[in-house]
C-alpha cells in the first residue's frame, strides 16, 4: 500500500516553558479591586481600593499592581504566602473571610472561599477567555494523538485551531512547551483569552485528571468533550481506579454543554455513556456510532474504511499500528461535530504524517528501524509493542523504564508485559526523581518470569546503545517512555536527555569504524 505525504509536526525550541508564558495584555484587562469584591457573593473589602492590572496564584510570580489570590491546594495553601505575595508589590489580596493577616496597606477581599470564587475572578480579568469554543479529550492515553488529529482537520478546513497539551501551547505561529498536560487555571485562562482575541476559532485541550481533580478548568464549558480509555495510570495520586475514574467523569457531568464522544470499547466508557444525556459513540463494536468497516496497517502507514452517521469515509495516514484508528474516529466524531466537510476530515487526517514522541520513527544513516513513543503505562506499552510487531520481519527490542515517585504497582505489570512481547527487553532508568533507579528495576523486574532475555542497564543512554549493538537491519527497536521528553529528572533536578538525539549518538557510537 503506498504512503501518502503529510506535513511532520515537531516541537520547535523556545527559551521559556509554558509556566514563563507571557500572555497579551489585550488578553488581560484592568479590574477594581471593588468592582471584584461587588462581583463575589458575600465578600467583604477593608483597606484602600485600587485598580488591578492581573492576578496570580502564586506568590512567585506577582509583580506590582497584581492580585495574589491564596488558595489552598492539595499540597500547600497559599494562605502561607500572603507576605511573599506583598513583598513582590501586591496590590491586593483575596483570601478566605479570617485566614489574612494584619494588613493596611493594600486592599483586603475576604471571602467565603477562594476556590469557589476563582472563576469569577478570572472572568474578571480574562473576560474572553469563556468566549471561545472548547474542545476536551480525556483518558489515559491517545489524548495527544487525537488532539494533533483534530487540529490538522480544524486547519484543512480553513478554521484556526489553538491547542493545550502534553508536548506544548500552539496557536496562531506560536508554540510554548508544556511542563503539565493542563496548565493552572489564571495561565489557562489568560491563554485562552489570548488565543480568542487573536483569531482562534477553537481551542482543542487535553484535561487531564489531576487538572479534573484540582478543579484548573472551574468556569470553563466545553461544546465538545472526548473520553478515549481507561486504564491503570495515576495511582499514586487516585486512591483506586473508581477514583481516577471519578475525576475523568468530571469533564463530562460539570463542564460539558454540547456533545460527548465516547468510547464505548471501554469499559468506563460503557459507564459514562449512561450519564450523558448528548453523545455520539465510537468503536470498533457494531453498536457504535462510529465504526471501522475495515482496517489495512502496514508497515509504514495505515487505511481505514470507517462507517459515521454521516456516511462512510475512506482514510490514509503515516501514523503507525492499528490503535490509531480510536483516535482517527474520535477526530472524526469532533470534526462532525463541528459541521466539517467529509473531505476536509480526510484531508486533515491524511495532511498529519508524524506526532512527536508518538511511534516516531527515527531516520538515520543506518536505515535501522527505531521508533521513540512516550508509552508509559501497561495498556500504552502493550499497544507501542504489538505495532512494532506488526511493522518488522525480525525482532522486537524493547528499551523503557518506569517513572519515580509515581505509581509502583503499574512496574510490574509494565515488566511482564515487556517480556512476553518482546524478544529482547533493555530495563533501564525513566524520571527516578528521588526514588533509587536499582529499587524502580527491581519492581520491574518482580513482573518477569523469565529473565534469559532481559538486560539491565540503569544508564539510560548505554542502555539504548546495547539495544542497538545487538539488533539486526530487520529488526525494529522500541524505545518507549520518554517520547518528546527532552531531560531525565534525577532528584529534583531536570538533566538534559532526549530519546531521540541519544537515538542517533548510540548509532554513530555503535557504527564509528
Amino acid at each position: 500500500m503506498p504512503c501518502i505525504q503529510g506535513h511532520r509536526s515537531q516541537v520547535r525550541q523556545h527559551a521559556g516553558t509554558l509556566p514563563g508564558f507571557k500572555g497579551s495584555k489585550e488578553g488581560r484587562q484592568q479590574v477594581r479591586a471593588s468592582h471584584l469584591r461587588d462581583l463575589i457573593p458575600g465578600a467583604t473589602m477593608k483597606g484602600p481600593d485600587s485598580e488591578l492590572n492581573g492576578v496570580s496564584l502564586d506568590s512567585r510570580k506577582v509583580k506590582p499592581g497584581m492580585a495574589f489570590v491564596a488558595l489552598k491546594g492539595t499540597k500547600t495553601d497559599g494562605h502561607n504566602f500572603i507576605k511573599d505575595a506583598l513583598i513582590n508589590e501586591a496590590s491586593c489580596i483575596i483570601c478566605n473571610a479570617g485566614k489574612c493577616p494584619p494588613i493596611d496597606s493594600v486592599g483586603i477581599i475576604e471571602v467565603m472561599d477562594t476556590k469557589e470564587s476563582l472563576p469569577v475572578i478570572l472572568r474578571s480579568f480574562y473576560p474572553h477567555a469563556d468566549k471561545l469554543r472548547l474542545i476536551g479529550i480525556t483518558g489515559t492515553n491517545g489524548k495527544t494523538t487525537t488532539a494533533y488529529l483534530i487540529e490538522s482537520i480544524m486547519r484543512a478546513s480553513g478554521m484556526v485551531p489553538g491547542a493545550i497539551g502534553t508536548i506544548e501551547t500552539r496557536f496562531k505561529g506560536k508554540a510554548i512547551p508544556s511542563s503539565i498536560t493542563t496548565p493552572g487555571p489564571a495561565e489557562l485562562f489568560e491563554i485562552l483569552s489570548e488565543m480568542k482575541l487573536s483569531g482562534v476559532d477553537a481551542c482543542v485541550m487535553e484535561v487531564t485528571s489531576h487538572a479534573l481533580d484540582q478543579d484548573r478548568i472551574d468556569g470553563l464549558i466545553f461544546k465538545h468533550a472526548v473520553f478515549m480509555n481507561l486504564s491503570q495510570d495515576h495511582l499514586d495520586y487516585h486512591k483506586d481506579m473508581e477514583d481516577y475514574f471519578k475525576a475523568k467523569k468530571k469533564l463530562f457531568t460539570d463542564n460539558l454543554d454540547g456533545t460527548a464522544l465516547i468510547n464505548t470499547d471501554d469499559p468506563y466508557g460503557k459507564r459514562l455513556v449512561e450519564q450523558v444525556p448528548s453523545l455520539m459513540s465510537f468503536g470498533f463494536n457494531e453498536r457504535a456510532d462510529i465504526r471501522p468497516i475495515s482496517i489495512n496497517a502496514g508497515k509504514d502507514c495505515i487505511s481505514a474504511s470507517i462507517s459515521t452517521p454521516q456516511g462512510n469515509i475512506s482514510i490514509e495516514s503515516n501514523l503507525l499500528g492499528d490503535v490509531q484508528v480510536y483516535n482517527i474516529m474520535a477526530a472524526v466524531g469532533v470534526a462532525l461535530d463541528l459541521r466539517i466537510a467529509m473531505d476536509e476530515i480526510k484531508q486533515g487526517i491524511e495532511a498529519l504524517s508524524s506526532i512527536p514522541g508518538r511511534m516516531e520513527r527515527i531516520p538515520n544513516p543506518q536505515g535501522l528501524d527505531i521508533i521513540v513513543d512516550f508509552a508509559h503505562t501497561p495498556h500504552a506499552l502493550e499497544n507501542a509493542i504489538k505495532t512494532a510487531r506488526d511493522i518488522t520481519g525480525g525482532k522486537v527490542i524493547t528499551v523503557f523504564g518506569c517513572g519515580g515517585d509515581r505509581d509502583r504497582g503499574k512496574r510490574p505489570l509494565m515488566g511482564k508485559i515487556a517480556s512476553m512481547l518482546s524478544d529482547l527487553v533493555v530495563i533501564t532508568s525513566d524520571n527516578p526523581r528521588t526514588e533509587d533507579p536499582g529499587v524502580i528495576i527491581k519492581d520491574i523486574l518482580s513482573g518477569i518470569d523469565n529473565l534469559e532475555h532481559v538486560l539491565v542497564e540503569q544508564d539510560r543512554h548505554e542502555a539504548i546503545k546495547k539495544a542497538i549493538e545487538v539488533m539486526s537491519k530487520d529488526d525494529c527497536l522500541l524505545v518507549a517512555g520518554k517520547g518528546h521528553e527532552k531531560y531525565q529528572i534525577v532528584g529534583q533536578e531536570r538533566i538534559p536527555f532526549d530519546d531521540k538525539t541519544n537515538v542517533l549518538e548510540c548509532i554513530e557510537e555503535v557504527y564509528k569504524d
